[in-house]
């Protein structure tokens, strides 16, 4: 019982110095882990992308930059993805990179890159290389 009544004591000390005991704030490591978990997750409901044209196929963003815009962009196919459960997993990255990117030293300097667009090549949507 003592021993309760001095962790307890402890405890209310270090809240009242003003000490951080957040136990539940993640590591880099564990941040880096959810995201890794996250953007697998991603490429999991992009799966092959299929498209018959152009016409099936969509960019989706990834991330945020210095300037506001996206960190990676990836093709996908309306006709094989489930655009909602995507767009949810894409959001949930979103906040766990901003997250990270608050814990981590400041970006670099600002350097815009345009979007690209996608292509259907050989049944599959890609971004090309080069754009």
């Amino acid at each position: 019982m003592n021993s309760m009544v001095g962790l307890m004591a402890g405890f209310i000390l270090m809240v009242a110095s003003g000490c951080d005991v957040r136990a539940d704030e993640p590591s880099a490591r564990d941040t880096d882990r959810k995201l890794a978990r996250l953007r697998a997750d991603i490429a999991g409901l992009v799966g092959a992308a299929k498209c018959v044209n152009l016409v099936n196929c969509r960019i989706a963003a990834l991330g945020v930059d210095a300037c506001g815009g996206a960190t990676e962009y990836i093709a996908y196919s309306w006709l094989s993805t489930e655009k909602a459960a995507l767009e949810t997993r894409i959001a949930e990255y979103n906040f766990a990179l901003e997250d990270a990117q608050k814990q981590r030293t400041p970006a670099d300097a600002c350097t815009a890159s345009p979007e690209p667009v996608a292509a259907c090549v050989n049944g599959r949507c890609v971004i090309p290389l080069g754009r």
